[in-house]
């Protein structure tokens, strides 16, 4: 009876990591959890090994024991007893990972998975029971035995596609994103959305994204192609809404930049505003937005007497403010509908986002279709400092933000939340222990010490085999975490990028200095070239190929 629970046991195993393997590898995927804790859990840090989502790792193991279950009832006695042991100290292993991950949960974390805690204690199991098979000792084949054994395993591999599948099934239709009850209703109906935000496309339509960026963020950088495209392909059914987030502590261009789009928005032209901006992080001085005002054709004078006077602080200020409110911690941040998302999006991830709010609002709308407004929102009478404007560029009617169905059927519904801080920035990191920026200056005094710093290039391998400093190491940095504890700590580690971005304390070579801090290594040894390969190659150095 012992080896069918086993083959039981990792059955079950193999059915729970499966399925959070699933939705691991979508954070849009709602997941089935008995409490919050599962989803606290999947946003962690820890969710992650050498790049790849713990229950990939779930799933070989089981995999794994499940096999070897299956070839013991069919091999020699010499060979079962190897079986054994191999069983045995796989399932070891298994246990005391388990064990280490339950401790983050509880310790760490501060969250419990329901799905994790039932992998854990379907590796117990298999572990102790078969630390009771090593007890027993194995006799010669039995063909009678054995062909039984067999027949039970059949069945119970047929037992578990016939029930597993269903609930495969029924468990991916199935499951919610818990709710976040920090941001109160009263929060969500007043500052969410304001009169006088920025808003585009279908005023009156039943789904209202908002965006909360950073123009000097390079994560927000990265979304804006996308955000721009969800604007295009989404302007008949969703409302597009532009919230200032600038990090200060970070990004010490980015509130004026903000401003600098405010007084853009006084002549019309917010959103072409936004474009150039995102377009134009490398450089976003004073001097240089008044360029970008030029480029856009908008009255220098007038650009330059509102940019100068600050008279748009208090507009980025209030922006602010209502993020806070909302519990808004980095950026980008996108509120799509009443959910959360706190990372960079692709267009594929963002569409299928807004796809499934459409669809809900729909189907919590008798009648209503996701490309009809349903309840729409009535114009606000009160005049706006930054008007809204359609797709073309035309300008259109505020909506009231404090009500109508921007809040869904459930007015009383608070901000839910589905958030990852891969890519973004975040005002925690930014009161972490910075790597120390330096440039082509004092890179060319560490070239002159001895012993020689070691340059690490952090992009894709890709960019990296298209030109490099020479001596480099190429260690991209999605898998970062896994290899830098191969870099010495006795030598000084440069790290740098292509240079041709805005390069700041998010950007990927800052995070990858913070993490050799937390590492252990010290401070003087760790330097983020600022400059980057551009810079070298502006300086004319040489570019190994």
């Amino acid at each position: 009876m012992r080896k069918p629970f086993l083959l039981a046991l990792s059955l079950l195993g193999l059915f729970d990591s499966i399925y959070l393997l699933w939705v691991y590898t979508s954070p849009s995927r709602p997941i089935v959890c008995i409490g919050a804790g599962c989803d606290a859990v999947r946003a962690s840090s820890y969710a992650h090994l050498f790049g790849l989502p713990l229950p990939a790792f779930g799933v070989a193991n089981y995999a794994v024991l499940g096999l070897l279950i299956l070839a013991g009832d069919m091999v020699s006695a010499r060979l079962g007893r190897a079986i054994q042991y191999s069983l045995a100290g796989i399932s070891c292993v298994g246990f005391l990972f388990s064990l280490y991950l339950t401790s983050l949960e509880a310790f760490v974390i501060h969250a419990w998975c329901a799905w994790c805690v039932v992998s854990a204690l379907v590796v117990t199991g298999i572990f102790v029971l078969s630390l009771f098979g090593l007890r027993r000792p194995l006799g010669p084949p039995d063909p009678v035995a054995t062909a039984a054994r067999v027949r039970t395993n059949f069945v119970l591999g047929v037992v578990a596609v016939v029930v597993g599948v269903p609930a495969f099934i029924l468990l991916s239709r199935h499951g919610a994103v818990p709710d976040v009850a920090e941001a109160s209703t009263k929060d969500l109906a007043e500052r969410l959305v304001r009169p006088d935000s920025h808003m585009t496309g279908n005023l009156q339509a039943p789904l209202t994204v908002v965006e909360f960026g950073d123009f000097e963020c390079p994560a927000c950088g990265l979304s804006e192609a996308a955000a721009r495209q969800i604007r295009a392909q989404y302007g008949d059914r969703i409302r597009f809404v532009f919230r200032q987030f600038p990090l200060r502590k970070m990004h010490p261009q980015a509130e004026k930049a903000a401003e600098a789009s405010e007084c853009a928005a006084g002549q019309g032209k917010f959103w072409e505003a936004v474009d150039k901006l995102y377009a134009e992080q490398a450089d976003l001085s004073v001097d240089a937005l008044k360029r970008y005002a030029r480029d856009l054709g908008l009255d220098q004078s007038r650009f330059n007497q509102c940019l100068d006077s600050g008279e748009m602080a208090s507009r980025v200020e209030q922006d602010l403010a209502d993020g806070h409110a909302l519990k808004v911690a980095g950026t980008p941040t996108f509120i799509i509908g009443r959910k959360m998302f706190v990372r960079p999006m692709d267009f594929a991830t963002f569409s299928q986002l807004v796809d499934q709010e459409l669809t809900s609002l729909a189907a919590a709308t008798p009648g209503a279709t996701s490309s009809s407004p349903g309840a729409a929102l009535e114009p606000s009478s009160s005049a706006s400092k930054s008007p809204a404007h359609t797709p073309s560029g035309t300008k259109a009617p505020e909506a009231n933000a404090g009500s109508g169905p921007l809040f869904g059927p459930n007015p009383a519904g608070l901000l839910t939340a589905s958030q990852t801080s891969i890519g973004a920035c975040s005002e925690a990191d930014a009161n972490k222990k910075q790597p120390a920026l330096i440039g082509t200056a004092e890179v060319r005094q560490l070239l002159e010490a001895a012993p020689k710093p070691l340059f690490v290039d952090i992009r894709p391998a890709k960019e990296y085999a298209g030109g490099r400093i020479p001596g480099a190491i190429n260690m991209p940095v999605d898998n970062f975490a896994r290899d830098s504890s191969q870099l010495p700590k006795d030598r000084t580690i440069v790290l740098y990028e292509s240079g041709r971005s805005s390069g700041d304390v998010c950007a990927a070579s800052r995070a990858a200095g913070r993490a050799l801090l937390e590492q252990g290594f010290s401070f003087e040894k760790v330097r983020v070239y600022q400059d980057g390969l551009a810079g070298w190659e502006k300086a004319g150095q040489p570019i190994q190929h």
